[in-house]
């Protein structure tokens, strides 16, 4: 685990370190979580999260661009189910460091549409309070798809959804097979430094 994270590190500096030779820019960025997990639970919750992080985006040609980033994320799920009589309501919360790396096409000056691979790595998950990271695949792949709009000429800001590729949870309990997968729009501000 550490090794993959040590890589994907690795991949947002030379990321960085190109963008600053290019002329590109490096920046930081914030933003919202809305999760829109699929789940096998009968009832489920969205719980909202937030994300914060570093960018960069390189420009290879005049309309089209590469943005490697990496930024710690949060969201959950409440979800609730009946088994043998008996109502259980349970809140899962998730941490993760995540590593999309979107290719950017700019429609007009500013505008752009974004699509791309993300991987993330599970730093940490609660049950009602109670860690329960040994349970939860600690890699979850996804493709996000986007819009973009850069103002002010350091400003940005992205409206994104990540589509889940895999199971972020799988686990049997009895003859049930529940499973979670981490759908998740966001919103985000960047500013280029």
């Amino acid at each position: 685990m550490k090794k993959i994270i040590l890589y994907a590190l690795a991949v947002m500096v030379f990321g960085i370190a190109n963008a600053q030779g290019t002329g590109s820019r490096f920046g930081i960025k914030a933003g919202v979580n809305f999760p829109n997990s699929s789940s096998d639970f009968n009832e489920n919750e969205n719980l909202i999260g937030y994300q914060v992080g570093i960018f960069s985006e390189i420009k290879t040609v005049e309309n089209f661009g590469i943005q490697p980033e990496l930024f710690y994320s949060t969201h959950g799920v409440k979800n609730k189910f009946e088994r043998d009589g008996v109502t259980y309501n349970n809140d899962i919360k998730f941490r993760y460091l995540n590593l999309p790396i979107l290719a950017k096409y700019f429609v007009t000056q500013g505008l752009s549409v974004q699509a791309g691979p993300q991987i993330a790595f599970l730093m940490k998950a609660e049950e009602n309070g109670i860690n329960i990271t040994d349970h939860v695949k600690t890699i979850d792949f996804g493709l996000n798809f986007g819009i973009g709009y850069n103002f002010l000429d350091v400003c940005s800001v992205d409206l994104r959804y990540n589509l889940a590729l895999s199971n972020a949870v799988d686990f049997h309990v009895a003859d049930d097979n529940y499973k979670i997968k981490n759908n998740v729009f966001s919103l985000a501000v960047g500013c280029k430094l």
